[in-house]
C-alpha cells in the first residue's frame, strides 16, 4: 500500500450536514479499499484570493494509504461535486504497512509534551541563574556600599 495525502476544500455555503455527508462518504471509500490514518479538519479560513468566487472554504486533510485505483476514485468524486472547490494529493511514500504509521501518528504527540517539560524544566534552570545572578550583583553592590561609606568614615 502507498500513503497518500489529500487535502481538500469544502464550499463554505454547504450546509453542515452535507459536508458532513461527504466526510462519510469519503471514509467509507477509504476503508472499503485502504486505511484511514487520520482524518484532519482545520475549519474554515479566508483565501488568500478568490476561488470560484469564494472568500473563505472549509479545509480537510485526508492521511490514509490505499493504491492507485483508490486515489483516482477520491479525485473523480471531487471533481464531479461542485461543493469541493480545490483539491490536491500528495504521494507521501510507497510500500508501507499502515499499522506502522497509525503508531508514528501517536509518538510525536508524546513527544512534544516532553519538549514542553523540557521547556519548562529549561526556563526554571534559566530563571534560577538569573536570580542567583541577581542575588550575587545585590550582594556586590552592598559590598560597595558599605567599603564606600567605611572609606567616608575615615
Amino acid at each position: 500500500m502507498n500513503h497518500y495525502e489529500t487535502i481538500f476544500i469544502v464550499d463554505p455555503d454547504t450546509p453542515a450536514a452535507d459536508q458532513e455527508t461527504i466526510f462519510e462518504k469519503l471514509k467509507s471509500m477509504i476503508l472499503a479499499d485502504g486505511t484511514m490514518i487520520l482524518f484532519d479538519d482545520w475549519g474554515s479560513r479566508k483565501f488568500a484570493y478568490e476561488i470560484k468566487k469564494k472568500k473563505q472554504g472549509r479545509y480537510v486533510r485526508l492521511d490514509y494509504c490505499g493504491a492507485g485505483p483508490l486515489v483516482d476514485e477520491i479525485e473523480r468524486l471531487f471533481r464531479l461535486d461542485y461543493r469541493i472547490l480545490k483539491y490536491m494529493t500528495v504521494l507521501l511514500a510507497q510500500d508501507v504497512d499502515p499499522e506502522s504509521l497509525i503508531i508514528k501518528e501517536e509518538e510525536p504527540e508524546v513527544k512534544a509534551e516532553e519538549v514542553k517539560t523540557e521547556e519548562v524544566k529549561a526556563e526554571e534552570v534559566k530563571t534560577e541563574e538569573t536570580l542567583s545572578t541577581e542575588d550575587a550583583s545585590e550582594e556586590a553592590a552592598a559590598t560597595e556600599t558599605t567599603e564606600t561609606e567605611s572609606a567616608t568614615e575615615e
